[in-house]
């Protein structure tokens, strides 16, 4: 399990890094475009270049939020159980998340493979495949983010 959660981690550092490097191009295009209409010109498709961007960038920014444990988690009430009942319950709720992401990615990919090579932005005629398939694998880093948490969750509760 160790050795699973080293390359995860891995992996997360890899795609924040390249989230973050996405997100900084962003940035420089969006202060690129707000300089050149201060003159009168428009730097053409940088809305479209955007949206794209972010894709990258919050696909792997929410696998790594959850590596890093940084997602919101309140523990007023369940603070108070004891040691096995924590474990269990951070299990199970590890499972709903499990879920739930794992539908969002299945759903992902009927997309991918549903619209193949088919669609391209308007003005670019940017493909959306390649930024459909880092979106995807953002979340199935995420997803096992969560099963790794499951098992861990799991194995706390046995042993407690």
């Amino acid at each position: 399990m160790d050795y699973l959660a080293n390359i995860v981690r891995r992996m997360g550092g890899w795609g924040m890094a390249l989230g973050a490097a996405f997100l900084t191009g962003m940035m420089v295009l969006i202060v690129a475009n707000i300089i050149s209409r201060l003159s009168g010109h428009v730097i053409a498709g940088s809305y479209e270049l955007s949206e794209l961007m972010i894709v990258v960038a919050v696909a792997f920014a929410l696998g790594y939020a959850a590596l890093k444990k940084s997602h919101v988690v309140v523990k007023i009430v369940v603070s108070r159980f004891p040691q096995r009942a924590q474990s269990i319950i951070e299990a199970f709720m590890s499972l709903i998340s499990l879920a739930t992401w794992a539908l969002i990615a299945w759903a992902g990919f009927l997309i991918l493979s549903e619209r193949w090579l088919t669609e391209e932005t308007d003005l670019l005629d940017v493909p959306y495949l390649p930024f459909r398939f880092v979106f995807l694998l953002g979340l199935l880093l995420f997803c096992l983010v969560y099963l790794i948490d499951l098992f861990r969750a799991l194995s706390q509760a046995v042993r407690k």
